[in-house]
């Protein structure tokens, strides 16, 4: 247990130094934090600070909260890098873990993935009319779905037009075989007889009552309107006939993804119902108008079937990877460090040094993600490192801390006089700023240096501290001492409006 908690509070201390200020890690009493030897033959320190907590500085030597000794900090400008990096020794390298990845350019695309469904090829769809009105007095088809082969019966219609027709042909072969009697017979040809149909009637001279009409094509009847019986028109649609060789997926894509989906890209499809299977095909068209309810953007695949598995309605699962760009730099995606209103990664500079980067992104492409800003080719970047924190919260909480420190160092105070003063994050409950005894009372989180829980306190407030704009339960980082007269506050920072409504 020793050894995790040991472990864990160095990574803390490790994030803290690279997003915030330099702080530098070496092997004295196997803690993090790095001390010139040469300094400290040279001056006095200018405080002690515990080895496992970069917070926790005293103005004398002494022992941390956890019993261990302070180590002195000495006034060595080699130690503040401008650049906010940190040098980390070879041995807790190993101990953290830690893992670089490049910086590369290059071609990027990223995974799509959509849902759609199969339906007929209608490129091959056959519809059958009959050329003439009449009566449908047989029908040979009798359901949906069923197979047909090309020149099959289909239905046998009785007209009367046809009928008369048929007589007519008949009389001009009496009277003439000549111009007339061939315009006749183009004349049935005209309204749905065959040639073999025509030869009959004339060898036998007499006209059918009832004439058989056959499939134009082969396929499965995928629609039946006619029934025996039904009186028919050229209008009519008596059946549609469909193939299976060849079916269409279609696709259907999120409005937001509609830029990325174009003709001619590769797709990979699944379904539920064959799930040992994976197709591929190419868009061969998209379409021009997103749906009104749906919003969504189609897109049409033709795939060929001949073993007719892919049924009409089936439905799909698609996945393709769509270009975004041909010369985009990218990291991998477990570099890039999300702070609420930044983002950031480690950039390795050789020899243990490691360097905080601000960063701008784009999307996502898979395990790694665009760099629109902030880095260049070929640079080396953290990917992986035994950060034991528990959560976002605690991660945000140990940054704003040692921001906070940061910011009160800067202020125009020395080292020497922010000596001692420890860090905190609460809420204003109370506010009393009249007369010359200041104090506010705080509503804040766990203080570990005292080893405080959560709790509700009243605190003094040093004249320093500036209180303008300060307001009932606003959410602030505070900084204080211990003295004669209390617990007094040094430092008084309003967090951010975007972290007002965060965790404590």
């Amino acid at each position: 247990m020793r050894f995790a908690l040991l472990v864990a509070l160095v990574a803390i201390a490790f994030i803290a130094g690279l997003l915030g200020r330099p702080y530098v890690f070496s092997e004295v009493s196997g803690t993090a934090m790095n001390v010139s030897s040469e300094s400290a033959g040279k001056e006095a320190p200018l405080y002690w600070v515990a080895p496992m907590d970069p917070n926790y500085r005293r103005d004398k030597p002494g022992q941390s909260p956890m019993g261990m000794d302070l180590v002195p900090v000495y006034d060595d400008n080699s130690l503040d890098n401008e650049d906010g990096g940190v040098s980390i020794n070879s041995q807790i390298r190993a101990n953290l873990g830690v893992k670089t990845g490049v910086v590369t350019r290059g071609a990027v695309a990223i995974p799509v993935s959509t849902v759609g469904y199969v339906t007929d090829n209608e490129e091959q769809l056959t519809l059958v009319h009959s050329r003439i009105s009449g009566w449908v007095e047989v029908l040979h088809v009798k359901s949906v779905g069923e197979n047909v082969k090309k020149n099959q019966p289909l239905f046998e219609i009785y007209s009367p037009e046809l009928v008369n027709a048929q007589q007519e042909f008949l009389l001009a072969l009496r009277v003439s075989s000549g111009p007339v009697a061939e315009a006749s017979g183009n004349k049935l040809r005209a309204l749905g007889m065959t040639d073999a149909q025509i030869a009959s009637l004339k060898k036998n001279g007499k006209a059918l009552q009832r004439i058989t009409m056959f499939a134009p094509s082969s396929g499965y009847v995928t629609n039946l309107n006619a029934r025996a019986g039904m009186y028919i028109r050229p209008d009519t649609e008596i059946m549609a006939i469909g193939s299976r060789d060849s079916v269409w997926i279609i696709a259907e894509f999120f409005e937001r993804q509609a830029g990325l989906v174009k003709a001619g890209q590769e797709v990979r499809f699944t379904t539920p119902a064959l799930p040992n299977r994976e197709w591929q095909g190419t868009i061969d068209y998209v379409y021009p108008e997103l749906d009104r309810r749906t919003r969504s953007l189609r897109a049409r695949i033709r795939v060929p079937n001949t073993e007719g598995t892919l049924r009409p309605n089936m439905f799909v699962q698609l996945t393709m990877d769509a270009p975004i760009g041909e010369n985009l730099l990218t990291v991998p995606r477990s570099a890039l460090i999300q702070r609420t209103n930044s983002q950031h990664v480690l950039v390795a500079e050789g020899d243990g040094y490691f360097r905080p980067a601000p960063v701008r992104t784009g999307q996502e492409a898979g395990n790694r993600i665009v760099v629109i800003d902030g880095l260049n080719e070929g640079q080396r970047v953290v990917t992986s490192a035994q950060f034991l924190i528990d959560s976002e919260t605690n991660l945000e909480e140990a940054l704003l801390r040692f921001e906070s420190g940061q910011t009160s160092a800067s202020s125009g105070k020395g080292n020497a006089e922010t000596a001692g003063l420890i860090t905190g994050i609460g809420r204003i409950s109370e506010l009393d700023l009249g007369g010359e005894s200041a104090s506010i009372t705080l509503n804040h989180g766990p203080i570990t240096e005292l080893s405080w829980p959560a709790m509700t306190m009243t605190f003094g407030i040093s004249e320093s501290v500036d209180t303008t704009g300060l307001d009932m339960d606003q959410k602030v980082t505070f900084r204080f001492r211990e003295t004669p007269q209390g617990y007094v506050v040094e430092d008084l920072t309003a967090m951010p409006e975007t972290q007002q409504n965060t965790g404590e």
